[in-house]
Formats: structure tokens, C-alpha cells, sequence
């Protein structure tokens, strides 16, 4: 039986009961079939199209799940087309599992793939071939030392993405991953006008900023409304334009499209007015707006007003469709006083639950309102102008 064939067969069993079974794998090496299935399987929702791929292989469970999916690996190819107009060379010097790298191979005329892990390297090179993308060049080396190699060479966009796994611990901080971005900067800058590197979200944008503040783009990408990465574009040819004052992409990432909201990193701060009563509608910022502070500035760009200086709910009288983020129709507003929360849920045993800038956890109001979890009304629980705690029963708006 071909090894293709044991993965498909076996592709949704416990890979942990597996293992202590004998005689499924024929004369295939049994760690390998399950290293395959363990990895196929983390890549069934974030690279679809590769999970259903029998000729190709899968590298260790963990390099899949640092891998970039293939909705994140497509957006930036799409930036680096962008940014990078003549098209004609990329340099990946973390090229990994190398999903990155096919979305880039697409529309670039060559891609150089660096990786200093020899297994991966030649896992990664099976599958370009087996994918038709003979105009990827794989290297099996260590990013510095092929950087200093080729001093003398010019790449149209240099794109990095550095582990961020130090001593079997996840790390975010620049000086911390590896590749270490800040030692490689100046020969990043003289090799390439374009360097995107892609970064934790967990890393923080104004300290970004303060490291590295010549960054001209910065793009925080979620997927299916989670945030995933941070993308971050520098033009080494054109600082002057973009020096302290970058601007923002927010960035929602789903199958059927994207949804994204640009601001420039100087508008952040702005001022909102605050709300005496909650309107007929309530906005909660997407999280890619959370993450990047500029929640005021889309709420100010539809003349919304926010609830409390802390709470980053915002309301209106008139629905704002485009709002980038949920949106909530009100139906009323109650305290937390007893007599208040008994007429407040009356007639509920079971409501989803939302919790802003409130004493209490959703699992300790929840317990407190003995509610399921579950149904279309949402009970937000949060603060209001002049710190008073209330709860807002809405359901939600979708457009």
C-alpha cells in the first residue's frame, strides 16, 4: 500500500490510540506516517487546499503550526506585489513550511527560499515541485551567513519571519526571535527596498515604533476575527515620507473576502465625546482595532459616542453599517441592583455574555444571572458615564 494511501485511510484517527497499534502502517516507518497524519491534521482548517494534497508532505506538527495559512500567506503576497512593482526577485530568509513562499512564487519571477533545517528544507523543495512552482530556488542555510554570502546581491523584497520560540519558550520581543532582525539591519536595508517582516501580535506597536521607527506600513491581520500577525512593510528607499508616522491597516481575513480600515499611527489618542445614555445601537471595535489603538478613530470617522473613557464601547442613535466591528440593537439598559437584574432578564435562561470595564467575569455573572450560555440575545456588562456599572441586553445586527 503507498503511504498515501495509510494517511487518507487513517487521516481521522487518534493519532496517541494510533500509535500503540500494530500492523496498520505496512513496511512504512511508523513515526513518519504519524508525524504526517499529526501535521495534516493541524492543517486541515488553516491550509485547505495542502491538506488535501496527498503528494505533498508535511514537515513536524510544530513548523505547521508556526506556518502561515493560506488566507494570511495570500494577503501578503498581495502587499508584496504591492510594495515590490518591478516583481522580479524574493528573498524569504525563514522560509519554513514555505506557504509564504507559494503565495509569493505566484507573482514574482523568483523566489529564494532560505531555511537552515535540513528536513524542512527538503520537504519544503518535495512540495514546490509537486505544486509546479519550479521558480523557487531552495537553500538549506543559516539566514546570516547566506545574507553575508551574497552581500553583493539585490533582491526586490526581503521577507522575514522570525521563530519566536527561544529555549522551548514563546518570545515576541525583536532582539529575542530568531533570525535576530536588529543585528541583520544593515545589511537587510542595503540588499533590498522592501523588507516586510511578519511579527507576534502579542509584540507591542508603540514600542515597535520606538525600535524600529522607520517602518512604513503597519498591518494587523486577523483571521475569521482573530488576530494572527503583525505585517510590518519598510521602504529603505524612501524613509523620509514615512518616518514616525506609518500607516495602520486593520485587517479581518475571511474566505469569502476581506474586510480592512486604514489609519495613519499620528491619529491615534483622538478624542470621542462621551455618551449620557445608551443609544438605539452599540459598536464594539474589531480586534484588530483593539490591538492597534484606534478604536476612537473609527468611532470618530462615524461621529459615534463611547460609553466611559475605558469601557471602548461605542453607541449612536443611527445604525452605521460600515462600523468595523459588532453591532448591537439595543433593547434595554438595567443596573445590577436586585429588583433591576430580576426584571432585566426576565423571561431568559440563557443569553450570551459579554463583559467591558466590569467588576465582575462573564463566569461570575453568569453564575450570578444562573444563565445558560447560548441564544440571540447578548447581555453586555460594562460601565457607563460616571462609573456606573450596567448590564445592556441587545441582539445583535448583521449585515
Amino acid at each position: 500500500m503507498e503511504a498515501a494511501d495509510i494517511i487518507r485511510e487513517h487521516l481521522n484517527d487518534d493519532v496517541y490510540a494510533l500509535s500503540a497499534k500494530d500492523k496498520w502502517f505496512d513496511n512504512w516507518d511508523k513515526r513518519w506516517l504519524l508525524q504526517q497524519i499529526q501535521a495534516r491534521q493541524k492543517a486541515q482548517s488553516k491550509l485547505p487546499s495542502w491538506y488535501g494534497n496527498f503528494d505533498l508532505l508535511f514537515p513536524s506538527p510544530l513548523s505547521v503550526e508556526q506556518a502561515s495559512s493560506e488566507l494570511t500567506a495570500d494577503y501578503k503576497s498581495q502587499m508584496a506585489e504591492k510594495s515590490a512593482p518591478d516583481h522580479r526577485s524574493l528573498l524569504d530568509l525563514t522560509g519554513g513550511m514555505g506557504v509564504d513562499d507559494a503565495a509569493f512564487a505566484t507573482c514574482f519571477q523568483q523566489v529564494i527560499y532560505v531555511e537552515n533545517q535540513k528536513e524542512v528544507a527538503e520537504t519544503a523543495k518535495h512540495n514546490f515541485h509537486q505544486l509546479k512552482l519550479e521558480n523557487v530556488e531552495v537553500n538549506c542555510a543559516d539566514a546570516a551567513a547566506f545574507l553575508a554570502e551574497n552581500c553583493d546581491k539585490k533582491y526586490d523584497c526581503i521577507f522575514m519571519d522570525p521563530a519566536r520560540r527561544k529555549n522551548g519558550q514563546k518570545v515576541f520581543r525583536l532582539e529575542d526571535c530568531e533570525p535576530n532582525v536588529l543585528k541583520l539591519w544593515p545589511l537587510l536595508t542595503q540588499q533590498t527596498p522592501i523588507l516586510m517582516l511578519k511579527l507576534s501580535p502579542m509584540l507591542d506597536i508603540h514600542q515597535l515604533m520606538r525600535t524600529l521607527p522607520l517602518v512604513a506600513e503597519i498591518h494587523v491581520v486577523a483571521v475569521h476575527n482573530e488576530v494572527k500577525e503583525l505585517l510590518c512593510i519598510f521602504n529603505t528607499q524612501n524613509i523620509e515620507n514615512f518616518a514616525g508616522n506609518p500607516q495602520i491597516f486593520c485587517v479581518n481575513l475571511e474566505n469569502n473576502g476581506v474586510k480592512k480600515a486604514q489609519f495613519s499611527y499620528g491619529e491615534r489618542n483622538a478624542v470621542v465625546d462621551l455618551a449620557e445614555n445608551v443609544g438605539r445601537f452599540l459598536y464594539e471595535p474589531h480586534p484588530t482595532l483593539m490591538k492597534a489603538e484606534m478604536m476612537n478613530e473609527a468611532a470618530n470617522k462615524l461621529n459615534l459616542q463611547k460609553l466611559h473613557p475605558h469601557s471602548h464601547l461605542y453607541t449612536s442613535d443611527e445604525l452605521h453599517s460600515d462600523f468595523f466591528g459588532r453591532i448591537f440593537e439595543v433593547e434595554s439598559v438595567f443596573g445590577m441592583g436586585k429588583s433591576e437584574l430580576k426584571a432585566g432578564i426576565s423571561g431568559l435562561d440563557k443569553a450570551l455574555i459579554t463583559v467591558r470595564n466590569f467588576p465582575l467575569t462573564e463566569t461570575e455573572l453568569r453564575k450570578r444571572l444562573k444563565l445558560a450560555d447560548g441564544g440571540d440575545i447578548t447581555l453586555i456588562a460594562t460601565t457607563l458615564t460616571k462609573n456606573k456599572h450596567a448590564i445592556i441586553k441587545a441582539k445583535r445586527v448583521f449585515m
